[in-house]
């Protein structure tokens, strides 16, 4: 339940082991490489790496030969791929090659097969015309016109039986068309073809062949069997290649893809100008040295060394989480917000605790808080993949829980009566009109905003005491100790509520003088002087205001601002009991419309007003949480600066992009 330890790992050898260096160090998940040049405070003895990257051509060619084949390569180690990088590439010269002529020959095939299907549905249609299409075509005195006509403008050809040249040889007819056959002399075929137009004739452009439009039919029936018959050769050649190359194919792509990416990350090391030498930084999780060292172990000619984080303060370490799987779903309100640095806790366990509370008790419904959870479960989160269902889903489990304290199902505030009761009839626990809280009660309400109230002050504490912990930790002890946030504003806002609490509620002087003095004007007095206080711990010279009073002026309105924040800060928590009735308010006007519609209308307005409602505050619940979380805690002991780990594959797929 915190930011994982570091280690950095500095390499150091010569240029010819360097692909190996970063195939050892990159194909873990587990190194963060970094920038090598921002080591160096002088430059000028050292240069960047930017040459041509040798892989990508190769790689380019051979997948793109296998997508235009479109063939699936399987997924495949290149762990015992026996060649070398000369027979590497004349692998895949040969291959794309071969691919690429199996592809035009199957382009090649494919469009002389369409060709020839096309004429023959041309021909189908004039089986009937029993005369030679190439006489026909040769003829220097007629024209003749092959197409079809709709039915209706056949059945018109009778109104033109005065003229000789309109008329049609019927070779073939469906429901809505006749295909046939038109010739006039040359003389007369622009009238006869204007005449036929006006009829909605379709001329269908015959292609050139020798005989009758039925020995056409059969020669490329023919034709089209024989290029149909080389396909299926060409297929089963291109098939057999492929199962015997399918395997080899794949592991050649996984090792130019793997080497290719380990290349581009070179940009990220330093070359010594003078010499051979490279270098190469970055972290690795102090629980994943070993690892790094058995493999670095194997490689000669270089040397390497691991060091703590704290041996090298200027440099921040990346930052990665590690949670249990209860908490993990919460780091995505953590993320919004900012990683942590690398010295301060993590605190998605306060998250994730706090959050799931706070959710639950301003959304307090059995049955709505389950619908939520398989909602988020199932929509959000299996099927979208969206973050925000898994810490949804949780929720929506803990509003179940305190749906049950408050005996809210779906809105029925009895539902639960029985249960309570047996509970009571058990263990003898009192009850407020048969439920163990009843918000409909105004005695109850009272409570609940005090609760309420009382929630919020123990969160900031805890926040506080959170703040102290992380600057001790950061060895900020001036943050830590003399701070609003730090000790003397807890002990400050502790003694305040304590004291008050104890003199109106529980009838306790505790408001005496030296009690007042101790713990509030103390430490109020440190407060206002914590930043002087904070220079003299850290041991300035010159720690005393040069101006007082401007110092004064100034700290008086920030010392009033603190006061009104944390007045303030304690008055947010009243949403949290708010919430608890706006939710049984709104549920009563959905049950008084309810029972105004009647009969099969009131299980209709009850079942869209829980959906309605359900939606609504499951978004205004969850945005106050997250506000409560951000602006009351984390405000208080988190920063959020910190960088992200990437392992260095990511940072590959980051630079493809």
């Amino acid at each position: 339940m915190a930011v994982v330890k570091m280690k950095l790992l500095s390499v150091i050898g010569s240029i010819d082991q360097l692909d190996a260096v970063l195939d050892t160090c990159c194909s873990s998940e587990n190194f963060h490489l970094d920038q090598a040049m921002s080591f160096f405070k002088d430059k000028s003895e050292f240069v960047s790496l930017n040459d041509e990257n040798p892989y990508t051509l190769y790689l380019n060619k051979l997948s793109d030969a296998v997508k235009l084949a479109r063939l699936d390569v399987e997924a495949v180690q290149d762990s015992d791929l026996l060649m070398n990088w000369d027979e590497i590439k004349d692998y895949v010269e040969t291959t794309s090659a071969k691919l690429a002529g199996f592809q035009d020959a199957k382009f090649s095939l494919t469009q002389e097969i369409d060709t020839c299907t096309g004429s023959m549905e041309q021909f189908k249609h004039f089986q009937g015309f029993d005369m030679k299409l190439d006489e026909i075509f040769q003829c220097e005195f007629i024209k003749v016109r092959f197409g079809r006509l709709p039915k209706e403008s056949y059945e018109k050809l009778s109104m033109y039986s005065d003229n000789p040249y309109i008329v049609t040889f019927p070779c073939a007819s469906d429901d809505k068309y006749v295909w046939g056959v038109y010739m006039a002399p040359i003389e007369n075929i622009r009238e006869v073809d204007r005449i036929f137009a006006s009829l909605y004739w379709e001329r269908l452009r015959i292609p050139d062949a020798v005989g009758t439009p039925e020995e056409a039919y059969n020669t490329l029936s023919k034709q089209r069997d024989e290029l149909q018959a080389k396909y299926d050769a060409m297929k089963k050649e291109m098939d057999d290649f492929w199962t015997e190359e399918q395997v080899r194919c794949g592991k050649v792509l996984n090792y130019l893809e793997r080497h290719k990416n380990n290349f581009d990350l070179r940009r990220y090391t330093a070359k010594y100008q003078h010499s051979r030498i490279f270098f190469l930084a970055g972290w690795v999780p102090v629980s994943s040295e070993e690892e790094f060292t058995r493999k670095l172990e194997k490689l000669a000619g270089i040397e390497y060394k691991f060091e703590d984080a704290d041996e090298e303060p200027s440099r921040t370490p990346p930052v990665k989480l590690k949670n249990p799987k209860i908490f993990q779903p919460f780091e995505f309100f953590v993320n919004m917000y900012g990683l942590p640095n690398y010295n301060e806790m993590d605190p998605t366990p306060f998250v994730a605790i706090t959050y799931f509370i706070l959710f639950g008790i301003m959304f307090a419904d059995v049955g709505q808080g389950l619908c939520l959870s398989l909602i988020a479960w199932f929509f959000m989160w299996k099927s979208k993949k969206m973050e925000l269902g898994r810490s949804i889903a949780l929720c929506g489990l803990s509003s179940a829980v305190f749906g049950v304290l408050f005996g809210s199902v779906f809105g029925f505030e009895e539902a639960l009566n029985p249960f309570w009761g047996w509970v009571h009839d058990k263990t003898g626990i009192p009850l407020n009109d048969g439920k163990l809280i009843n918000v409909n009660d105004s005695d109850t309400v009272i409570t609940l905003i005090y609760a309420a109230i009382g929630i919020g002050v123990v969160l900031v504490l805890i926040a506080m005491l959170l703040n102290v912990y992380t600057k001790c930790k950061q060895h900020k002890y001036g943050n830590a100790f003399f701070s609003q946030n730090g000790l003397a504003g807890f002990i400050f806002y502790g003694a305040t509520i304590f004291g008050v609490l104890g003199q109106m509620f529980l009838g306790i002087p505790l408001l005496t003088v030296p009690y007042v003095v101790c713990l509030i004007v103390i430490p109020l007095i440190v407060i206002f002087f914590a930043e002087p206080l904070s220079e003299l711990v850290a041991g300035e010279k010159e720690w005393f205001p040069k101006h007082f009073g401007d110092f004064l002026t100034e700290n008086i309105f920030e010392m009033i601002e603190v006061l009104l924040s944390y007045v303030s800060n304690t008055v947010s928590f009243l949403r949290v009991g708010a919430f608890i009735l706006v939710h049984a308010g709104m549920m009563t006007v959905v049950f008084t419309l309810a029972e105004m519609m009647g009969g099969v209308g009131y299980w209709i307005t009850v079942i869209l007003g829980n959906g309605i409602i359900m939606a609504l505050e499951a978004l205004l619940v969850g945005i106050q949480a997250l506000r409560l979380e951000y602006y009351e805690m984390f405000s208080r002991f988190f920063t959020g600066d910190g960088r992200p780990f990437k392992s260095a594959s990511s940072v590959a797929q980051d630079l493809k992009k």
